[in-house]
């Protein structure tokens, strides 16, 4: 009996340890199902899309999955972090809303990736809105013509 009592506590407590470690590392695992379902649903069109487009390259497709999905997870720990950190206690709102922004942005992008993806396979959205998503720079600013986007961009510039 008593060997059985030890055999358990030992047992027990690296799966304790580690709990009380992924704490701090994430909790949120609800969230992390949704962002998994839009990644995978963002890489399975925009595969489709490079394979009707004949231009379909293996090891590049890799390289950026396995880019985003790093990019991903720093994300995840830091909206963590952001939204379960405490002061005195207590968990700060400002830092809170932040953490859930970062959040609500990973899975707007995947959204606006997927859209974006299925119109190239089939045009099923309007072209004005298309366009409106694209009026924006990467810092949200939004960009009324080309030559303002280039001003915003240079590495546009060297890609036209």
């Amino acid at each position: 009996m008593y060997t059985k009592t030890v055999i358990a506590s030992v047992a027990a407590l690296p799966l304790t340890i580690v709990g009380s470690i992924l704490k701090y590392v994430y909790q949120d695992w609800e969230f992390v199902k949704w962002i998994v379902v839009a990644v995978l649903i963002d890489t399975f069109v925009s595969m489709v899309k490079h394979w009707i487009l004949c231009d379909f390259n293996s090891e590049e497709f890799w390289q950026k999955l396995a880019k985003k999905v790093f990019v991903y997870i720093a994300l995840l720990i830091l909206s963590n972090l952001l939204t379960y950190s405490t002061v005195n206690g207590h968990t700060v709102e400002a830092t809170t809303l932040f953490g859930e922004y970062i959040c609500w942005a990973m899975l707007l992008r995947e959204a606006i990736s997927i859209i974006e993806n299925s119109n190239a396979i089939f045009p099923w959205c309007p072209i004005w809105l298309l366009k409106r998503l694209k009026d924006y720079n990467e810092k949200g600013e939004y960009i009324k013509n080309k030559e303002n986007a280039m001003q915003h961009d240079p590495e546009q510039n060297m890609e036209d």
